[in-house]
C-alpha cells in the first residue's frame, strides 16, 4: 500500500457506477493502482475492459459470498462499494427478507474491516421513510442503502458515502413515438414540470469518487450527493429537441401504472420530497470537483440518442 499511489478496489466494475469509477481511475495509471472486482472475469464486458486497461488488476468475487471478499480487498488503501437491489437474487428475497441488499453491503464492509482497509467510499441513499416522516415505507432500495450507510458509519474505518440522483439514462426508456410517428413523447410518473435531482451515472460518478479519494481526510464522515443539477421532464424534452432536432412532447402518468411496489414508492417520494434535503448545499460542493457535470444537453449529445425505435 502506498499513499502516493493508492491501491483502489472497485466493486461493480462492469456495471454503471463501478464502471464509471474504473474508467476514471484507470485513465490515471500514474496516480492509482486499480483492482476491479467482478463476479466473472470471463464475462464479455470484463474481457473488453481488461483489454482496454491492461494495467488494471481483475479479481473474481461476489458481494453475496462473504468468503470471496477478504482476498478481494486485501491490502487496499481505498475500496469503492456498491450494491444492486434490482437483481434477481435480491428481488426474489425482499418479500421475506428486507435486508437482502443491506447484507450485500455488510459483507463488503465486514471484509474491509477484517483486512484493515484504509478508507471506504460507499454508494448509498437517504431513507425515504425518514424523509417522509414515516409515510413512505416501501422504497426498499432506499432503506437498504441507508442501512448500509448507518452500518458503515459505526465501523472503525474511515469512510465517506455518495448518494446518486435520478439517472438521466432512465429517460431513454421513457421515450416513445406519438401515433403519427413524428414526435417523441417523453413520459414521467408525476409532474413533468417538477425539477428533481439528476445525474449521468456513467459520466458523473467516477469524477466525484476520484475527488473524494484525492481528498480523503477532508471528505471523511461526509455524505456527497452526486447530482449535476435539478431538471424537469419538460427541461429534458426541450434539450432533446435542441440537440437532435426532433419534435418532442411530454406525458404525465399516475403512479398507479407502476406495478413494482419499490418503484411506485420511489415515484411517490419524488412527487412530494427533495431526496437530498439533508444535504442542501451539495451543488456548491460540485464546484470543488474539477469536472463539468452533465446537463440535459450534455447527456443527449454524449448518449448518441436519436429517438426510440420506430414501430414496425
Amino acid at each position: 500500500m502506498s499513499p502516493n499511489k493508492p491501491l483502489v478496489v472497485v466493486f461493480g466494475a462492469t456495471g454503471n457506477q463501478g464502471g464509471s469509477v474504473l474508467r476514471t481511475l484507470a485513465a490515471h495509471p500514474e496516480s492509482y493502482t486499480v483492482r476491479a472486482i467482478t463476479r466473472s472475469t470471463k464475462s464479455r464486458t470484463a474481457q473488453e475492459l481488461a483489454t482496454k486497461y491492461p494495467h488494471v488488476q481483475w479479481v473474481e468475487a461476489d458481494i453475496e459470498n462473504p468468503s470471496s471478499l477478504n482476498r478481494a480487498v486485501a491490502n487496499a488503501d481505498v475500496v469503492f462499494g456498491v450494491t444492486q437491489f434490482f437483481q434477481p437474487s435480491v428481488l426474489s428475497a425482499v418479500d421475506t427478507n428486507q435486508d437482502a441488499e443491506f447484507l450485500q453491503g455488510k459483507n463488503v464492509i465486514d471484509a474491509c474491516v477484517a483486512e484493515n482497509v484504509g478508507y471506504v467510499v460507499f454508494s448509498t441513499l437517504p431513507s425515504a421513510k425518514k424523509l417522509s416522516n414515516g409515510k413512505i415505507t416501501e422504497a426498499l432500495h432506499f432503506e437498504g442503502k441507508y442501512k448500509i450507510h448507518e452500518y458503515l458509519a459505526a465501523q472503525p474505518i474511515d469512510s465517506a458515502v455518495i448518494q446518486l440522483g435520478v439517472y438521466f439514462q432512465n429517460n431513454i426508456d421513457s421515450t416513445s413515438w406519438n401515433e403519427s410517428g413524428d414526435t417523441v413523447v417523453l413520459s414521467f410518473i408525476g409532474d413533468v414540470h417538477k425539477k428533481i435531482a439528476y445525474v449521468d451515472v456513467n459520466r458523473d460518478t467516477g469524477p466525484y469518487v476520484k475527488y473524494i479519494i484525492d481528498n480523503r481526510e477532508q471528505a471523511k464522515g461526509k455524505v456527497f450527493p452526486v447530482c449535476s443539477g435539478y431538471y424537469s421532464t419538460a427541461d429534458i424534452a426541450e434539450a432533446l429537441s435542441k440537440v437532435t432536432g426532433l419534435k418532442t412532447t411530454t406525458l404525465e402518468l399516475p403512479t398507479s401504472v407502476v406495478d413494482n411496489n419499490d418503484l411506485r414508492a420511489m415515484f411517490e417520494l419524488l412527487k412530494t420530497h427533495e431526496i437530498f434535503a439533508e444535504s442542501p448545499n451539495h451543488l456548491e460542493t460540485n464546484k470543488l470537483v474539477p469536472f463539468e457535470f452533465t446537463t440535459p444537453e450534455t447527456y443527449w449529445r454524449t448518449s448518441g440518442f436519436q429517438g426510440p425505435p420506430k414501430k414496425q
